[in-house]
């Protein structure tokens, strides 16, 4: 077989995959006094990677939108304060098909690593194939406007939407023994509502200075409608640790923490087991939901400052709502290099001071023995609990100074205008309620977010730019 694989002692490798979408599309716009506008639109695709001979399911979806839109301010006269006033509504629907390719049946590939002169073979599938998934399809409803006041010093552009997810192709757990990490599947239904607000303002505005103010905002509340027939949890990745999966449950929020908990009393009290030596660990409880790994709000704010040639810009953006396992700081207790693992009041010499309840109730407080401090953490590496986080940040993404050169200054030069400017991103944040890592550094970029393990934080850079133009 000829095949760089099949050579002897090669240490190269390749790979090589493909897809395709084919696609027939239409629409209509029917537009009245330039001033209404409705558009019709249909497509219909068809997904090679939900292709295979002789496959019974469909490969194909066929979807339509419809939208409206007024302008107002051109149809009817408004006070003076409008500048310009838009109604937007519309209903549409996407289709998507699987990422990868070749995922729908048993792939097999030369390994390229010989034994006794042979080669061998596996099969490179991560994912147990199924060859019934369909295409995804979601619809979605929406209103919104665009409103603009005083000669378009201030603006509002506001978006409400309501859609529905039916069949999101994802991997859902599998068993170990399988020998797969996942299993393809088409998820129940998947809703999502919520706003979008920008708002643009320039407050104040003279010949040699100005103020432009830009808030985004949104917000987005999901729901798990239904998984599959029978309405059972459906599991997704699991960090290293695997005391905790990212789960969609029925009637709960998208993406849910799903993992062992510290097992509490009736008031919420830590129950310990106590060693023979007095030491108590806690015990591990049963697995519930710990958080969400999605955040639901996220904020943006832009101020762009200009004084005469000089300008001053900057972005603040955040997230709220969400949460996230971290592996990391799970990691740094158990092996005693995080702040946690040590009181306030004393090293580590002095023991460890905890306080909760025995298996039988009764209240306590103790002090383990420095040799037992590493027994009690190894047992909380067990515990997800212990380490969910609140996901919540705000940071500075950017700030930039820039200064244009005056024209007269170019009047007779081959250089029609001329900017400098000094860029930093991501420089620090304003808030961050996760400890020693970066919110934003996930685990994977996969339906599973709210994993972290080890993530490199997003880098900051500086830069300096220059703009000319000839």
């Amino acid at each position: 077989m000829y095949d760089v694989a099949n050579t002897q002692n090669q240490s190269a490798g390749y790979g090589f995959s493909e897809k395709q979408i084919n696609s027939a599309y239409g629409s209509t716009e029917i537009g009245y006094k330039d001033a209404v506008y409705l558009t019709v639109t249909a497509r219909n695709d068809w997904f090679s990677t939900l292709s295979l001979p002789e496959k019974e399911s469909p490969n194909n979806d066929l979807y339509t939108s419809a939208s409206l839109s007024v302008v107002l301010s051109d149809l009817v006269e408004l006070p003076e304060l409008f500048t310009f006033l838009k109604l937007r509504g519309g209903y549409s629907q996407v289709a998507g098909g699987a990422e990868s390719p070749y995922s729908l049946n048993l792939n097999y590939r030369i390994y390229g690593q010989g034994h006794l002169g042979a080669s061998l073979g596996n099969i490179q599938n991560g994912s147990i194939p199924n060859e019934n998934i369909t295409p995804f399809e979601k619809n979605e409803t929406e209103v919104g406007l665009d409103l603009r006041l005083l000669d378009n010093r201030f603006s509002v552009d506001f978006t409400y939407y309501d859609n529905e997810t039916d069949g999101d192709i994802v991997g859902v757990s599998a068993s170990a023994t399988s020998g797969y990490g996942s299993a393809l599947a088409n998820l129940g239904v998947i809703t999502n509502k919520g706003v979008e607000i920008l708002l643009n303002a320039r407050p104040y505005e003279t010949e040699d200075f100005s103020w432009d103010l830009t808030l985004n905002y949104s917000k987005n509340d999901s729901k798990i409608v239904s998984t599959n027939d029978e309405g059972t949890n459906l599991s997704l990745a699991s960090p290293r640790s695997r005391n905790l999966t990212v789960t969609h449950i029925v009637g709960e929020q998208y993406g849910a923490l799903f993992g062992t908990s510290y097992e509490r009393d009736d008031q919420g009290r830590i129950i310990h087991q106590i060693e023979s030596d007095g030491t108590p660990l806690p015990r591990v409880g049963p697995r519930k939901i710990l958080g969400f790994g999605t955040a639901p709000t996220s904020v943006g704010i832009t101020n762009t400052v200009r004084y005469k040639n000089l300008s001053l810009n900057f972005l603040v953006e955040g997230k709220f709502g969400g949460q996230v396992f971290s592996g990391t700081n799970a990691v740094m207790k158990s092996n005693g290099v995080h702040k946690a693992t040590i009181d306030d009041d004393g090293g580590r010499d002095n023991g460890f001071n905890v306080s909760g309840v025995d298996e039988d109730g009764n209240p306590f407080t103790t002090t383990i023995t420095p040799q037992r401090i590493e027994d009690y953490w190894s047992r909380t590496y067990q515990i997800a609990e212990e380490n969910i986080y609140d996901a919540d940040y705000l940071r500075l993404r950017q700030l930039s100074l820039g200064y244009s050169f005056p024209s007269e200054l170019l009047e007779n030069t081959f250089i029609k205008a001329a900017n400098i400017s000094l860029i930093g991103r991501n420089l620090f944040y304003l808030r961050n309620t996760v400890e020693n890592v970066d919110p934003e550094s996930g685990y994977n970029i996969s339906n599973s977010q709210g994993l972290e393990w080890f993530g490199l934080p997003i880098p900051r850079s500086l830069g300096l730019n220059v703009n000319i133009t000839f």
